[in-house]
């Protein structure tokens, strides 16, 4: 019965926590783009940029350093506050004595 109980209070705040956290992405959304990821771009958009094209025959670094900026500091934060919660709480559900 303890199990049935556990297995259900998981189950009701997993699904309270996605379906809030999918509410709360459209604010993050905004939030990332007008104060973190438009006041980092404009680094990438420096001559410097082209011509160390030039000189690594093509390579365009600085196009790899800005999508792994992105994923950086959007999609990792984002799943952080989407997972983890969920990681504790059931941590303490099921192992609790």
């Amino acid at each position: 019965m303890k199990k049935i109980f556990k297995f259900l209070k998981s189950l009701l705040f997993i699904s309270f926590w996605l379906i809030l956290s999918s509410f709360l992405q459209k604010y993050w959304n905004t939030f990332h783009w007008e104060y973190i990821y438009l006041n980092i771009r404009e680094i990438f958009d420096k001559e410097f940029w082209f011509i160390l094209k030039n000189y690594l025959f093509g390579l365009d670094i600085g196009y790899w350093l800005e999508e792994l900026f992105k994923f950086l500091s959007y999609e990792i934060p984002k799943e952080f506050f989407k997972y983890v919660p969920i990681f504790f709480f059931l941590k303490y559900i099921w192992i609790k004595k």
